[in-house]
Order: structure tokens, then sequence, then C-alpha cells
């Protein structure tokens, strides 16, 4: 039987020391976890794909094990991911992406068309003005003060703060494997992970919600490969609407509401994140033409 367990490799990507994590051999799906987590959340998913596929894990710059960089525009981790696919001589991926990966990944298929084949956006970023405001406050701190936060949440104890956002982005955290969460108590207590974390918020939020400057929504026409939209049903950082419309923009996009899921849905409902994705992964889907436009999948149209 062939060993699908994710191995842990590096490479230097625009300077930067790069982890990420692969398993499996065939085309290639793309990972990308949000901020304030771990390509080692993908771990359960990648299990699954490695069957068929080489699936992917990678941690974006000052996240996760991967050396920090000056920029945390979306638009420039979508130029990473790029730089990193050519590192890697990939040239092209399926890409699935988590909240604010979602969005980077979004970016990848608008910018660098060629290099995505299909697309995932989990619970994504960037697909409407409405945030919690828990996210519009932590958008508003000062630099200072979000370094003094990040400093204060890194100590001994400080892992309480973990338990607290788990509230706002879990719906069911008895479902997570304890490696997981292990991996989240890690990423807890890494200065650099929170500040770059924090760094994201401000580039991504202000007085009145995820700023204008981010939203790809009207961009999505632009998307004509086939794209899956996969929501948890109870998000209470980004309304279920946003993927609702998300879908409806993409010229091929279909949705997926996981009832009961909340913003991290791939590890709120595991098995029925992984029954969505590696369906849509392995099936053929014709090419559409431009003119068609349909959501399909639990959920539907609001």
């Amino acid at each position: 039987m062939t060993d699908h367990k994710p191995t842990k490799r590096r490479v230097l990507v625009d300077g930067l020391s790069t982890l990420y994590y692969e398993a499996g051999e065939g085309p290639v799906v793309l990972l990308v976890p949000g901020i304030a987590s771990d390509p080692q959340d993908w771990f359960p998913v990648m299990d699954e794909l490695a069957l068929t596929h080489r699936a992917i894990a990678v941690s974006l710059p000052g996240l996760g094990g991967t050396s920090p960089g000056p920029d945390v525009r979306p638009s420039t981790m979508a130029s990473f991911l790029m730089h990193f696919l050519d590192a890697l001589e990939v040239d092209s991926v399926i890409a699935v992406g988590h909240s604010y990966g979602g969005l980077v990944v979004a970016e990848l298929a608008l910018r660098h068309p060629h290099a995505v084949s299909r697309l995932t956006l989990v619970n994504a970023c960037g697909l409407g003005r409405a945030v919690h405001p828990g996210a519009v406050m932590l958008a508003l701190l000062p630099e200072r003060a979000s370094d003094l936060l990040s400093a204060f949440v890194s100590l001994p104890g400080g892992a309480a703060a973990l338990t607290l956002s788990s509230n706002l982005l879990l719906r069911r955290p008895w479902r997570i494997p304890a490696s997981t969460w292990a991996a989240q108590f890690r990423l807890a207590r890494s200065r650099q992970t929170l500040r770059t974390s924090m760094k994201v918020f401000r580039a991504c939020g202000d007085i009145t919600g995820q700023r204008r400057s981010i939203i790809v929504t009207d961009r999505l026409h632009e998307i004509d490969v086939p794209a899956l939209v996969i929501w948890g049903g109870c998000d209470q950082l980004f309304p279920v609407w946003q993927g609702r419309t998300a879908a409806r923009r993409l010229p091929a996009g279909r949705l997926t509401v996981l009832v009961g899921a909340g913003h991290v849905s791939h590890l709120d409902s595991h098995e029925e994140f992984v029954d969505a994705l590696s369906s849509f992964v392995r099936d053929d889907h014709e090419h559409p033409r431009p003119s068609t436009r349909k959501t399909t999948g639990r959920g539907g149209p609001p």
C-alpha cells in the first residue's frame, strides 16, 4: 500500500525560506490556509486527495513557518504563489484556499489564469464588505498596539485567546483532531505569525468592514474555469450569502453549504467537506460557454 503521509519540505521563493507539505502523485492540488492557520490543518484533506493527486499545502510568508515578506497584500501573496509554483516546476494547479487564502487563490486565478485549472473558495475573504465586528476591531488597532497584543498572546497562558477565537471560528471544536489542536497551539506561540496576521487584518479591513480595494466579487466573471464555493452555513466571520453571490458570479461556479459548520468548515465538517471537494477535483467538468452561469449544490441561491 502506498504511504500518503504528508512530507515536510522547504524551497527558496523570492529569497524566502518557504515551508510546504506534499503527499501523493498526479495532478497538483494546491491548498492554501488562511491567517492564524497552519498547513497541517489540511492533513486530513490531503490524506484523501493523495490517493489520486499530488496534494501540496503551503505556508504563506510570515504565516506558520515561511519567512516573512515585506508586503501582505493579496496581490503580492498571489505573486508569491506563482513564484512558488515556478520553483516547484508546476505549470497548473487545482487551487483551494480558505479565508484569506481563498482571496489569495482568487487573485492567482485572476492574475495568472494559465496557472489555475480549477478553483475552490472555502469561506473566502474578499467576497463582500460584511465581516464580524471583532475583525473590524483588530483591523483598526494601530501597529504598535497590534505588536503588543501579539507579544501578549505569544506568552505562556496566551493560548486562552486561541480558545476564545475558536468559539468564533468553529462550531464543532470536539471534532478537531488532537494533532490539529497541537499545531494551533504551537502557531499561537509564534509572535511572527501573530504579527503577520495582524498586518493582514489591517490590510484587509477598515471601519466599514472588508476594504473595498480587496473585494474581487465584480471580477469573478473573468474566472471561467470550473469553480466550487464551499461555505460553512454557520460562519460567524463572513456571512453565507457572500458565498452564494460568489458562486453566481463565477461563470462555472457551484455552491456547497455545509450545514452546521463554522468558518473553518474543512475542520468543522471534515467528511462533508472532503465529499464535496474530492468529487469536484476528480469529476470531469465540461468547459462552459461564457454565457452559462449556474449555481448548484446544497444551499442553493438566496
